[in-house]
């Protein structure tokens, strides 16, 4: 059974992001899975302090313990991951910028990946009505996402996002989720 871990980087708990990383998490479950949820808006997440301890050989996460240090021992065992974003300013939120951030343990310190053999995707939700509007912001994420070992499995993005997502994005949330798995 894998494990596939979720970030939810909206401050709106129930939002559209919300809606398709439900889906996503559904998918994940019905492929056996089991699903950690992170909510990247909770009040007791620190930024990187650029304190350099993740660089040390034997460093395996952050030093800081906050609410986002479990996320590293999630991460060993880790199947699949998950990052949900809005779109805020042409890019993902600062939420989001905060996890990336805070993924540099991921890489050792001859920026060789430490938890490599992920599958990762994305859940964007924006407000612009194309879906590859901000794609070219969006790239430098997925690069990153990529550098650390970890094979794109596949983006979901609801342009125009607002009410309800339609089935064809919920399939497309859950089918993302069980190939995660």
């Amino acid at each position: 059974m894998g494990k596939v871990i979720i970030f939810q980087a909206s401050p709106r708990k129930k939002g559209t992001t919300a809606a398709l990383l439900a889906e996503v998490a559904a998918g994940a479950q019905s492929a056996g899975a089991e699903v950690v949820e992170y909510n990247l808006n909770d009040p007791g997440l620190r930024g990187c302090q650029s304190c350099m301890s993740c660089r040390r050989e034997d460093a395996v996460a952050c030093v800081q313990k906050d609410y986002l240090n479990p996320m590293y021992a999630d991460l060993k065992d880790a199947s699949g991951v998950v990052l949900g974003t809005p779109i805020y300013m042409s890019t993902i939120t600062a939420q989001a910028w905060i996890l990336v951030d805070r993924l540099f343990p991921a890489m050792g310190p001859d920026f060789a990946p430490r938890f490599p053999g992920k599958k990762f995707g994305t859940v964007i939700t924006q407000g612009a009505p194309d879906p590859v509007a901000y794609s070219a912001n969006l790239a430098g994420v997925l690069g990153f996402l990529s550098s650390l070992g970890w094979e794109n499995a596949g983006n979901v993005t609801w342009a125009g996002a607002e009410g309800e997502p339609s089935d064809n994005l919920k399939t497309q949330a859950f089918e993302l989720g069980k190939s995660l798995a």
